[in-house]
């Protein structure tokens, strides 16, 4: 019994956890007035260095 109790304490934290990233997703897309830019948000995440290259490789191939 202790089994399903578990499997069921587990699928309910799962789902608890899927719906509040979907609420966070939803909520990031937002209005503009309140958003901080994509291209500051991404020199956050992963430094203006390898930002820029990314930035630069990815325009590159979308040009061709």
């Amino acid at each position: 019994m202790k089994k399903d109790m578990d499997a069921t304490i587990s699928r309910e934290a799962r789902r608890a956890d899927a719906t509040a990233l979907l609420l966070r997703h939803c909520l990031s897309v937002g209005t503009a007035e309140n958003r901080v830019p994509a291209r500051i948000r991404l020199d956050e995440a992963v430094g203006p260095a390898f930002a820029h290259r990314l930035v630069t490789s990815l325009l590159a191939h979308s040009r061709r």
